[in-house]
Formats: structure tokens, C-alpha cells, sequence
């Protein structure tokens, strides 16, 4: 079978903290030209793996097809980009804004491209560093489709798994932002459910050795919710608001009675008790959205 090679591109990564090395490393291994930089120059010279280290900014960029920022946040980066010199080096370049953020954030970095001839793709990385180039890290890409295409070959150095999310600019945060609040909301949900067993005495591993139980119902009521959702229509004969809410009051008085932290599942039970108020009780689970698209 013979294998096209894989055109080297002359790039920059800006920001050489532990995911912007892990990045530049990346592209490098793939047989890219990569320089970087980072405010404090050490950082860049530590970075090694075949990159190129340099003092100033408007020199790392210079002449350089694509360029990825990866620093703290968007003022960072707003910050550095707004260096004399810089901006008039990236006129004709792609910038790809690989810093976390929020859509707003992805809008504003789009206006500073397009006022200054600068191509640019908001994107958001769903993995730690050490997952870099693995078949474990996701990056979700929002932007012009044509500039996506004219780089994606690069960009799939850093993850094989280059999603193409929208062409709205903060499509690819709303997503990034999305999936982590149902992680973190998950993660929290065990946590304290692992809290509870421990105050009564229960090993937590008996939870943990349920795992399928409760990412199946998740799995379940994600795909009921998707339906629901689309349809705008809540109705079902699976199992009642009313009912829902019945098994989360069992739950805030397990852990009162433990003298455990209630704030999770009170927090939980305001939430769906919302939606009974708001008439839903005879609905299914997801009518809960209803609610949650309201101030």
C-alpha cells in the first residue's frame, strides 16, 4: 500500500504551558516545522521534540501558515496578540484558538481575525496533555468550513478524532462547555452517592460495582431526552415527574438523617420540583428542560 506522506507545514504554537508543549511536541513528531513561544523564554527552549524556540513573538509567527494559542484564557491571549507587530505578522495566517473559553469569547477572537485579515478557528481540546495524539483526546472545531478543510490534515497531528462541530464561532465551546457541565454534574452526582453509602455504612465499592446500572439509565434518558427534545413533546408512559421527584425526597432525607452535605440533591429536587410546579408532573424525566430554558 503506499502511503502519501504528510505535506510539512511551517507553524507556531503560542504558549508553551503543559498542553501548549504537549501540542507543539505533537505537531512536531508529525514531521511539522514548529516554532514556539512562550513570555517566558525558558519554556519554549524546554519544550524540545524537534521545535524551534524563539524570543519574540512576531518572529515565531512570521511567515508561518498556521498558528495555535494555547495560553490561560482568552485576555492572555488577547493580550499577547495585541503586541506591537504582531498582527500585522498574521495577516494572510489561520490562527486557531485552542485556549478554553466561553462562546462570547470565541465571537470576540473571531471580530479581532477578521479586522485584521487573519483566517481563524475557535477550537476546544477534550483531553489532558498526556492524551495528546492518542486515540483518547477530541478537539471540537467551530469556523468557516474551507479554512477546517485546508488544515484539518494537520491538525489531526494533535488528535485523529478533529471534529468539525459548526460554523458559528462559539460552537465549538458551547459544545466543550456542555459535555464538561454533564461530566462534572456526573461526577459530582457519584461522588456524593459514594458519600451517602459510606454514612450508612455501606462499602462505596458497592456503588462503583454498579457502574452499568447508573451509566445505563444516563445512556437511557440521554437518548429518550434527544427524542423529547427534538419533538418538543414530553409525554410518556415510562415513569412520571411526580414519581422522579418522590425517589429524590428519599434521597435529601438519607443524607439529612446521615448528617451528610444535602446541598446536592436539594439543589436536584428544586430542579424537578420546578417543573411539577410549572405543570409537568404527569410528564416524563426531560420535560425538567422545559424549566431550564427559562430564567
Amino acid at each position: 500500500m503506499h502511503m502519501h506522506p504528510i505535506r510539512s507545514a511551517k507553524m507556531a504554537v503560542v504558549g508553551c504551558g503543559l498542553m501548549g508543549s504537549a501540542l507543539a511536541r505533537a505537531f512536531a513528531s508529525a514531521g511539522h516545522d514548529v516554532a514556539v513561544w512562550n513570555r517566558t523564554p525558558g519554556k519554549a527552549s524546554a519544550v524540545g521534540g524537534g521545535t524551534r524556540a524563539f524570543d519574540s513573538l512576531v518572529e515565531a509567527v512570521s511567515g508561518r501558515e498556521l498558528v495555535v494559542v494555547s495560553l490561560s484564557n482568552y485576555a492572555a491571549a488577547a493580550e499577547v496578540l495585541s503586541e506591537r507587530g504582531v498582527a500585522a505578522a498574521l495577516t494572510g495566517t489561520t490562527l486557531v484558538q485552542l485556549t478554553s473559553g466561553s462562546p462570547a469569547d470565541a465571537r470576540e477572537g473571531l471580530a479581532w481575525a477578521q479586522a485584521h485579515g487573519v483566517d481563524y478557528l475557535d477550537a476546544a481540546i477534550l483531553a489532558y496533555p498526556s492524551f495528546v495524539a492518542t486515540e483518547y483526546a477530541t478537539v471540537y472545531y467551530a469556523g468557516a468550513r474551507g479554512i477546517f478543510d485546508r488544515h484539518v490534515e494537520t491538525l489531526q497531528a494533535i488528535a485523529k478524532n478533529s471534529v468539525y462541530v459548526d460554523e458559528k464561532i462559539g460552537a465549538a465551546a458551547t459544545l466543550d462547555c456542555a459535555i464538561l457541565e454533564a461530566y462534572y454534574g456526573g461526577s459530582l452526582a457519584f461522588l456524593h452517592a459514594a458519600a451517602m453509602c459510606k454514612a450508612e455504612g455501606l462499602d462505596p465499592k458497592a456503588l462503583f460495582a454498579q457502574k452499568n446500572s447508573f451509566l445505563g439509565l444516563i445512556s437511557v434518558t440521554a437518548d429518550a431526552a434527544q427524542d423529547m427534545i427534538e419533538k418538543n413533546g414530553f409525554s410518556g408512559d415510562q415513569c412520571s415527574l411526580n414519581t422522579h421527584v418522590a425517589a429524590i425526597e428519599h434521597i435529601v432525607r438519607l443524607s439529612q438523617d446521615a448528617r451528610i452535605s444535602a446541598r446536592f440533591p436539594k439543589e436536584l429536587l428544586d430542579n424537578y420540583k420546578r417543573a411539577v410546579s410549572a405543570g409537568l408532573g404527569d410528564q416524563e424525566l426531560p420535560a425538567v428542560f422545559r424549566t431550564l430554558t427559562q430564567d
